[in-house]
């Protein structure tokens, strides 16, 4: 008996151990371009016990700073403590949504010029299987596309 209570424990404290790693709110990332840090925005979220909606990333970035970065060049993104187990990146231009292939903590600026409106998304899964999450958070930020340098 004495075990399986002293397991009981163990699992508890491992949890609330893993739960007391995710900081109050959700992180924001850096987001860099050539060294140069871009403007990001918290958007819709869900983190510990509450959630939030924003509005899509055009209407939300419409009178936002745009960073002026070259066609293909490499956007990075960091976090502060916990990293993420899963990010996407999805732009916006012209009405047409495309997904941006994350590699590490990177990807690419598009290749035509144009205002692109970018959609960060983090998960910090508890549980990927059974689709359960100790937050998951997405980040705004607009870029204006030029010709590559």
């Amino acid at each position: 008996m004495r075990i399986i209570v002293l397991i009981a424990i163990a699992f508890m404290l491992s949890a609330c151990q893993a739960e007391s790693e995710m900081p109050p709110e959700p992180p924001i990332p850096a987001v860099e371009v050539n060294g140069e840090k871009i403007h990001v925005l918290q958007s819709s979220y869900c983190w510990t016990s509450s959630c939030a909606d924003y509005a899509a990333p055009e209407e939300r970035l419409r009178d936002e700073p745009k960073a002026v970065v070259p066609a293909e060049a490499a956007i990075q993104f960091s976090f502060d403590g916990k990293q993420p187990d899963e990010v996407t990146a999805t732009s916006f231009h012209n009405g047409k949504r495309s997904q941006a292939a994350v590699s590490g903590h990177a990807f690419s600026a598009p290749s035509e010029e144009g205002v692109y409106y970018y959609s960060l998304s983090a998960v910090w899964w508890a549980d990927k299987e059974n689709r359960i999450t100790n937050g998951s958070s997405s980040y705004v930020f607009a870029l204006e596309v030029t010709a590559k340098e």
